[in-house]
């Protein structure tokens, strides 16, 4: 089960979602937020286990929410869901540390299957976010509307900091660019939580970059 923190502007909409929210299994609670201060001001005093977050929000704005969420809490997904349609705005949340994109409108169904993707550590572009990536050269190595991917095995590069990596931290990196988490990622290669963080810190320090979405980054642009 899990608590689940809605930061949306539009006071309708905001219900709307609360309602379909309620009705989903893995959902035990719902937090709204109406802007991104209110937001990081809830999650300093409650836990929850994914955000929704409106891209055109007041005050701070979305991206920057996305941005300072991901920096403060690194473990927590934030699921976009938005009515913009700029495509680059897709590659500026992939940068700020989004975990998904959806479009207003999405059925109650792929919202669902979403939510429970990125809560298995996982993450969801839908295809039109999925399509503007691939067009600016910014391919997501994470979950499409159907389907969940998984960490791939390690592939050639001729990126000199790549080169670098050793065999394990580079299983990390590629488990990195699919979305895992730190606990799904020790879960999966059979490694302690710490021994992640430490070859995620000896990831960033041989790639020159300073968190994982820029690692992230760098693999993607070595392929």
């Amino acid at each position: 089960m899990a608590r689940c923190l809605v930061v949306e502007d539009d006071e309708l909409f905001r219900l709307g979602l609360e309602i379909t929210l309620a009705g989903f299994e893995r959902i035990e609670g719902v937090l709204t937020a109406s802007d991104g201060e209110q937001a990081l001001e809830l999650l300093r005093r409650q836990a929850v286990e994914v955000v929704l977050l409106d891209l055109g929000l007041p005050g701070l704005g979305g991206l920057e929410t996305c941005r300072r969420i991901a920096s403060d809490y690194p473990e927590l997904p934030v699921l976009v869901i938005t009515s913009q349609e700029d495509p680059a705005a897709c590659r500026r949340l992939l940068l700020a540390g989004a975990r998904g994109y959806v479009r207003k409108g999405v059925s109650a169904h792929d919202l669902q299957l979403a939510i429970e993707t990125l809560l298995r550590g996982a993450s969801w572009w839908d295809a039109q976010a999925t399509a503007a990536l691939r067009d600016l050269g910014q391919p997501p190595e994470t979950a499409d509307q159907h389907q969940a991917t998984e960490p791939r095995g390690p592939q050639p590069s001729n990126s000199p900091g790549l080169v670098r990596l050793t065999p394990r931290e580079r299983e990390v990196l590629e488990a990195m660019a699919q979305g895992w988490s730190n606990q799904q990622i020790a879960a999966t290669l059979g490694i302690s939580l710490g021994t992640v963080r430490v070859h995620g810190h000896g990831i960033m320090q041989k790639l020159g970059v300073t968190n994982r979405t820029q690692a992230v980054l760098r693999l993607l642009e070595g392929r």
